[in-house]
C-alpha cells in the first residue's frame, strides 16, 4: 500500500518577497522539484499541475496540485515555513488529503505559520 497525498497550493506571495524565497518555489517547480510533477495523478485522480507567476494585486501566484509520499511530507513542511511569512494573508493556502480518505484537511496561514485544521474526526 502506498502512502499518498493529494496536496493543492493556492495563495499568493507579497511583492517584497526576497529572491532567495522565490528561487526555492522556481527549483521546487522544475526538475525533480516537490511541486514539478504534470499530467495525471497515480492515485488521487486528477491532473498534477504547478504554476508561478506574476500576481494581478502584485507579488506572485502559486497554484499546485501535486500527489506526494508520506516521506515528502517533511520537504512540504520544510517549503510552507520558508514561505509562510511571505504569503499574502489572511486565511487557507491549500489541503491536504491522504489517497484513501474522502476529506482533506486544510492548510491554513495562523500568526505567521501555516497549520493543518482536520475538517473530519477520522
Amino acid at each position: 500500500m502506498a502512502d499518498l497525498y493529494a496536496v493543492d497550493l493556492a495563495f499568493d506571495l507579497l511583492d517584497g518577497t526576497p529572491e532567495p524565497v522565490l528561487a526555492e518555489v522556481r527549483r521546487q517547480l522544475t526538475g525533480d522539484g516537490l511541486l514539478s510533477r504534470h499530467g495525471p495523478a497515480w492515485r488521487v485522480g486528477g491532473m498534477l499541475v504547478g504554476e508561478f507567476g506574476p500576481a494581478q494585486r502584485g507579488g506572485w501566484a502559486l497554484t499546485a496540485r501535486q500527489e506526494i509520499h508520506e516521506e515528502q511530507l517533511p520537504d512540504l513542511e520544510d517549503l510552507l515555513l520558508i514561505l509562510a511569512p511571505h504569503i499574502r494573508p489572511p486565511g487557507p493556502v491549500g489541503r491536504i488529503r491522504h489517497y484513501e480518505h474522502e476529506a482533506p484537511d486544510l492548510l491554513v496561514l495562523r500568526e505567521g505559520r501555516v497549520v493543518q485544521l482536520a475538517l473530519d474526526r477520522r
